[in-house]
């Protein structure tokens, strides 16, 4: 597990700032909410964006005292941007950062308060999908954002499930959180 990150013991820290485990059942529920009332958008397998949309007008009612916002290229007034990942580079003097736009975040705009960092994937498009990983890293690890918590899910929209969910922490998949997200996220009872 993750150390914790500065951020805990600022004095100043929210005292509505959920711990991880909190985070994601919050998140858990909010999105059974979601699949369970968003199943036209489901049924004819949308873009990415309206569902991430979607997912966070279900997300929003569950942290009330937190702003929820689809792809908010933001730190502060700057812009939010991460180092290329090695990956991504083009040539050896391509060092440039990439502007990221997270699908979605939970966090007190304009602060330093980052809650969770939420990628979408629907079932089978892996379009992108190294992108999304790098964003999730590189959210949650120490640095300028220290997202509590960082979630890839992927949806089967023909079965208006969640078939996979990893959690990143401080920069790495949490394997811990993991198994304890697949209990809320995943319905084992279709297994």
């Amino acid at each position: 597990m993750a150390t914790e990150p500065e951020i805990w013991t600022d004095p100043d820290r929210p005292k509505d700032f959920p711990n991880p485990q909190e985070t994601i059942a919050r998140l858990a529920k909010a999105t059974h909410a979601f699949l369970a009332s968003e199943t036209d958008l489901l049924e004819v397998s949308v873009n990415e964006r309206s569902l991430t949309h979607h997912l966070a007008v279900h997300i929003a009612p569950y942290f009330d005292q937190w702003h929820t916002d689809c792809e908010y290229n933001r730190l502060g007034d700057k812009v939010k941007n991460l180092p290329r990942p090695e990956e991504f580079k083009t040539s050896p003097d391509d060092t440039s950062a990439i502007t990221i736009f997270p699908d979605v975040i939970v966090h007190r705009r304009r602060t330093l308060y980052n809650c969770a960092v939420v990628e979408v994937k629907k079932a089978g498009n892996n379009r992108g999908l190294d992108l999304d990983v790098a964003k999730l890293r590189g959210l949650t690890m120490a640095g300028d954002y220290e997202y509590t918590v960082g979630l890839h899910l992927i949806i089967d929209c023909k079965r208006a499930a969640i078939s996979e969910v990893v959690v990143y922490r401080g920069g790495e998949v949490d394997d811990e959180l993991r198994l304890f997200a697949k209990e809320l996220f995943i319905d084992h009872s279709a297994e």
